[in-house]
């Protein structure tokens, strides 16, 4: 069953709205995305899409999502794969369209927005309102490109090369999001928490891209962060309808051969856009305990080159970025959003 998710508005002043107008939204874990697809009625598509779900669905760490071998899907006109990461509340899968084709018609309801990283390929993505009458509107992408669908549109996308097929991961959450912050803990070097956050804040505001479509994540610019020991640019991935896509969709480089150690609220998923190196991860409690598992040797340890996709577990657990290519490491980070109290 589908659920709206609702945010309580307190009338007062503006001033007032934009700190403190955001109230707790409970969220229990699970969400089923209500697809729409041209020409098939509700009933029909309740008869194949849970079961697809159920049989087609990943489970682990760390995917090559290049040569993940997918299923084919001829109510959708496509072959995909779902992957278990991001929570349970993202709907994670990876999409491939035959050379010169094109998907029929469809959406994932007023809950889901679904963003779009290409892997490969070439081609567009028409998307057009379900209701009220909104034209219709496209995307022409490329390898490498990032764009947002909004909630209670279907969209068509169309594989242009005739030789080739096209692969995307499309990651989609639940909508209506009214908090835009999520929670981050750093390892503290040479800088004081208040500083993490200053930096954290300054690099926000300079390098946030306000569009919907972003040409190639390859090669966007990144801005230094000490904290993290790497470079970072921001999206907010707005819809058309206002509503944010995820919460922290990012694009982090690093400047040496190791990130500091950190973790995020909720379950983020990262893509490795360039270079080459190995994630460790641990259930540890805190930054010392992350620490003593890695000296320990009982610390998970995922390798991972261009192309692929891992999933920090729920915890939130403390984890580090490597890189061991001869190019800096470059990775496409979303984070899912999760539940907030109001912060006073």
């Amino acid at each position: 069953m589908s659920r709206i998710l609702l945010a309580t508005f307190v009338a007062a002043s503006a001033a007032t709205l934009a700190v403190s107008a955001q109230k707790r939204t409970p969220f229990d874990g699970k969400i089923d995305y209500q697809l729409t697809a041209s020409k098939e009625s509700p009933a029909a598509i309740a008869a194949w899409w849970p079961a697809f779900i159920q049989q087609n669905t990943l489970e682990g760490y760390c995917w090559n999502l290049n040569t993940l071998p997918l299923v084919d899907r001829p109510q959708l006109g496509d072959k995909a794969k779902i992957l278990r990461v991001g929570g349970a509340g993202q709907l994670t899968q990876v999409v491939e369209i035959p050379p010169g084709r094109k998907t029929v018609w469809h959406g994932y309801g007023w809950e889901g927005e679904a963003l779009f990283y290409v892997l490969s390929g070439r081609g567009q993505t028409e998307y057009r309102g379900m209701t009220g009458g909104l034209p219709s509107n496209k995307y022409t992408w490329k390898k490498n490109s990032l764009f947002a669908i909004p909630v209670d549109h279907e969209m068509q996308h169309t594989n242009l090369d005739p030789a080739q097929p096209v692969r995307l991961l499309a990651v989609t959450g639940y909508a209506i999001n009214m908090y835009p912050f999520v929670e981050e803990e750093l390892r503290v070097g040479r800088q004081n928490p208040a500083e993490n956050a200053e930096e954290r804040a300054r690099v926000l505001s300079t390098t946030t891209y306000p569009g919907h479509y972003v040409d190639d994540l390859r090669d966007h610019p990144v801005a230094m962060r000490e904290a993290r020991a790497d470079r970072t640019a921001f999206f907010n991935m707005m819809s058309t309808v206002g509503h944010r896509t995820h919460p922290n969709v990012h694009i982090s480089e690093l400047v040496g051969p190791q990130a500091y150690a950190h973790k995020h609220g909720n379950q983020p998923i990262f893509v490795i856009l360039k270079g080459a190196g190995y994630d460790i991860w641990s259930e540890a409690r805190d930054l010392k305990e992350y620490e003593a598992a890695v000296k320990a040797g009982t610390a998970h340890r995922a390798e991972y080159g261009t192309g692929t996709l891992c999933g920090v577990p729920g915890g939130p657990h403390w984890h580090q970025h490597f890189s061991t290519g001869t190019e800096p490491l470059r990775y496409l980070a979303i984070v899912p959003r999760g539940e907030y109290e109001e912060k006073k």
